[in-house]
Protein backbone atom coordinates (compact mmCIF):
# COMPACT_ATOMS: atom_id res chain seq x y z
CA UNK A 1 0.00 0.00 0.00
CA UNK A 2 2.87 2.49 0.89
CA UNK A 3 4.61 1.88 -2.66
CA UNK A 4 1.21 2.50 -4.15
CA UNK A 5 0.90 5.91 -2.47
CA UNK A 6 4.82 6.60 -3.29
CA UNK A 7 4.09 6.39 -6.84
CA UNK A 8 0.79 8.07 -7.05
CA UNK A 9 1.00 11.38 -6.35
CA UNK A 10 3.81 11.09 -8.55
CA UNK A 11 1.91 9.50 -11.29
CA UNK A 12 -1.35 11.85 -10.65
CA UNK A 13 0.99 15.65 -10.91
CA UNK A 14 2.41 14.21 -14.09
CA UNK A 15 -0.38 12.96 -15.75
CA UNK A 16 -2.52 16.38 -14.93
CA UNK A 17 0.45 18.03 -16.33
CA UNK A 18 0.53 16.38 -19.36
CA UNK A 19 -3.34 15.90 -20.33
CA UNK A 20 -4.97 18.62 -18.06
CA UNK A 21 -6.18 20.36 -21.00
CA UNK A 22 -8.20 17.60 -22.04
CA UNK A 23 -10.34 18.08 -18.78
CA UNK A 24 -10.28 21.38 -18.43
CA UNK A 25 -9.00 24.85 -20.08
CA UNK A 26 -8.54 26.85 -16.62
CA UNK A 27 -4.60 26.91 -16.65
CA UNK A 28 -5.01 28.16 -13.21
CA UNK A 29 -7.11 24.79 -12.03
CA UNK A 30 -4.62 22.96 -13.42
CA UNK A 31 -1.60 24.55 -11.96
CA UNK A 32 -3.16 24.60 -8.16
CA UNK A 33 -3.99 20.91 -8.82
CA UNK A 34 -0.35 20.17 -9.90
CA UNK A 35 1.58 22.08 -7.17
CA UNK A 36 -0.88 20.63 -4.61
CA UNK A 37 -0.30 16.79 -6.23
CA UNK A 38 3.47 17.85 -6.08
CA UNK A 39 2.85 18.71 -2.11
CA UNK A 40 1.18 15.61 -1.46
CA UNK A 41 3.84 13.54 -2.90
CA UNK A 42 6.67 15.69 -1.52
CA UNK A 43 5.39 15.00 1.93
CA UNK A 44 4.77 11.59 1.38
CA UNK A 45 8.41 10.81 0.36
CA UNK A 46 9.56 12.44 2.74
CA UNK A 47 7.92 11.30 5.88
CA UNK A 48 5.98 7.96 5.33
CA UNK A 49 7.58 5.88 2.32
CA UNK A 50 10.70 6.52 2.95
CA UNK A 51 10.51 5.24 6.64
CA UNK A 52 8.38 2.61 5.50
CA UNK A 53 9.54 1.39 2.19
CA UNK A 54 13.79 2.28 3.23
CA UNK A 55 13.65 2.40 6.57
CA UNK A 56 15.50 6.13 6.32
CA UNK A 57 13.84 9.55 7.08
CA UNK A 58 15.14 13.14 7.45
CA UNK A 59 14.33 16.50 7.73
CA UNK A 60 16.08 19.82 8.39
CA UNK A 61 15.33 23.08 10.38
CA UNK A 62 16.99 26.80 10.08
CA UNK A 63 19.15 27.41 13.63
CA UNK A 64 19.31 30.47 15.44
CA UNK A 65 21.89 31.78 13.52
CA UNK A 66 20.48 31.18 9.82
CA UNK A 67 22.25 27.90 9.33
CA UNK A 68 20.56 24.83 8.33
CA UNK A 69 21.24 21.51 10.27
CA UNK A 70 20.28 18.52 8.77
CA UNK A 71 18.81 15.47 10.85
CA UNK A 72 18.54 11.77 9.47
CA UNK A 73 16.62 8.87 11.03
CA UNK A 74 17.12 4.52 9.92
CA UNK A 75 16.21 1.41 11.05
CA UNK A 76 18.84 -0.35 13.68
CA UNK A 77 18.21 -3.63 11.17
CA UNK A 78 17.72 -2.79 7.60
CA UNK A 79 17.59 -6.64 7.24
CA UNK A 80 13.47 -6.13 7.34
CA UNK A 81 13.67 -3.94 4.75
CA UNK A 82 12.49 -5.57 1.67
CA UNK A 83 14.08 -5.26 -1.64
CA UNK A 84 11.82 -5.05 -4.20
CA UNK A 85 10.13 -2.10 -1.66
CA UNK A 86 14.16 -0.52 -1.71
CA UNK A 87 14.27 -0.65 -5.67
CA UNK A 88 10.71 0.33 -5.90
CA UNK A 89 11.19 3.24 -3.72
CA UNK A 90 14.86 4.34 -5.08
CA UNK A 91 13.33 3.87 -8.78
CA UNK A 92 10.17 6.22 -8.08
CA UNK A 93 12.44 9.11 -6.33
CA UNK A 94 14.97 8.75 -9.61
CA UNK A 95 13.14 8.62 -12.18
CA UNK A 96 9.79 11.23 -11.61
CA UNK A 97 12.94 14.14 -11.70
CA UNK A 98 13.97 12.61 -14.85
CA UNK A 99 10.17 12.92 -16.15
CA UNK A 100 10.07 16.58 -15.29
CA UNK A 101 13.63 17.11 -17.00
CA UNK A 102 12.31 16.12 -20.46
CA UNK A 103 9.00 18.05 -19.62
CA UNK A 104 11.22 21.13 -19.08
CA UNK A 105 13.19 20.82 -22.33
CA UNK A 106 9.62 20.29 -24.39
CA UNK A 107 8.55 23.16 -22.64
CA UNK A 108 11.30 25.60 -23.37
CA UNK A 109 11.58 23.68 -26.98
CA UNK A 110 7.51 24.90 -27.37
CA UNK A 111 8.27 28.08 -25.74
CA UNK A 112 5.48 27.08 -23.23
CA UNK A 113 6.78 29.19 -20.70
CA UNK A 114 3.54 29.73 -19.08
CA UNK A 115 3.92 25.87 -17.66
CA UNK A 116 7.16 25.83 -16.48
CA UNK A 117 6.79 27.06 -12.79
CA UNK A 118 4.84 23.76 -12.58
CA UNK A 119 7.86 21.73 -14.00
CA UNK A 120 10.45 23.84 -12.09
CA UNK A 121 8.70 23.48 -8.76
CA UNK A 122 8.59 19.63 -9.16
CA UNK A 123 12.50 19.37 -9.60
CA UNK A 124 13.17 21.27 -7.22
CA UNK A 125 10.59 19.04 -4.44
CA UNK A 126 12.22 15.79 -5.96
CA UNK A 127 15.89 16.93 -5.86
CA UNK A 128 15.27 17.87 -2.02
CA UNK A 129 13.73 14.21 -1.89
CA UNK A 130 17.04 12.92 -3.61
CA UNK A 131 19.52 14.82 -1.62
CA UNK A 132 17.56 14.38 1.87
CA UNK A 133 17.48 10.83 1.15
CA UNK A 134 21.19 10.64 -0.80
CA UNK A 135 22.59 11.93 2.50
CA UNK A 136 20.67 9.58 4.84
CA UNK A 137 21.53 6.54 3.27
CA UNK A 138 25.15 7.63 3.54
CA UNK A 139 24.56 8.74 7.18
CA UNK A 140 22.83 4.80 7.64
CA UNK A 141 25.74 3.17 6.27
CA UNK A 142 28.50 5.44 8.37
CA UNK A 143 26.46 4.34 11.52
CA UNK A 144 25.81 0.79 10.40
CA UNK A 145 29.23 0.70 9.69
CA UNK A 146 30.82 2.06 13.08
CA UNK A 147 28.28 -0.74 14.89
CA UNK A 148 29.78 -3.02 13.44
CA UNK A 149 33.16 -2.00 13.82
CA UNK A 150 32.80 -1.27 17.27
CA UNK A 151 30.89 -4.83 17.75
CA UNK A 152 34.43 -6.39 16.66
CA UNK A 153 36.47 -4.76 18.78
CA UNK A 154 34.20 -5.64 21.95
CA UNK A 155 33.93 -9.03 20.77
CA UNK A 156 37.42 -9.49 19.95
CA UNK A 157 38.56 -8.14 22.92
CA UNK A 158 35.94 -10.28 25.85
CA UNK A 159 37.14 -13.10 23.65
CA UNK A 160 40.90 -12.43 24.61
CA UNK A 161 39.84 -11.87 28.18
CA UNK A 162 38.14 -15.07 28.55
CA UNK A 163 41.41 -17.38 29.90
CA UNK A 164 40.26 -20.51 27.97
CA UNK A 165 40.21 -18.60 24.39
CA UNK A 166 43.37 -16.40 24.94
CA UNK A 167 45.04 -19.61 26.19
CA UNK A 168 44.31 -21.58 23.20
CA UNK A 169 44.75 -18.28 20.35
CA UNK A 170 48.71 -18.11 22.43
CA UNK A 171 49.28 -21.83 22.20
CA UNK A 172 48.25 -22.05 18.67
CA UNK A 173 50.22 -18.99 17.44
CA UNK A 174 53.39 -20.43 19.55
CA UNK A 175 52.66 -24.10 18.14
CA UNK A 176 52.58 -22.81 14.74
CA UNK A 177 55.91 -20.44 15.40
CA UNK A 178 57.39 -23.34 16.63
CA UNK A 179 56.61 -25.73 13.63
CA UNK A 180 57.91 -22.87 11.34
CA UNK A 181 61.09 -22.76 13.27
CA UNK A 182 61.58 -26.24 13.27
CA UNK A 183 60.64 -26.34 9.31
CA UNK A 184 63.83 -23.59 8.73
CA UNK A 185 66.26 -25.39 10.71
Amino acid sequence: MTIFFHLLFKFLALFLYVFGSWFTTNFIFTFVICIVLLAFDFWTVKNVSGRLLVGLRWWSYVKDDGSNEWIFESLEDMAEISNVDSRMFWGGLYISPLCWSLLLIVGVLRLQFSYLPIVIAALMLSFANILGYIKCSSSAKDKMRSMVQQGMQQGSMAALENSSIRNWVLSSLLAVTATDNNNNN
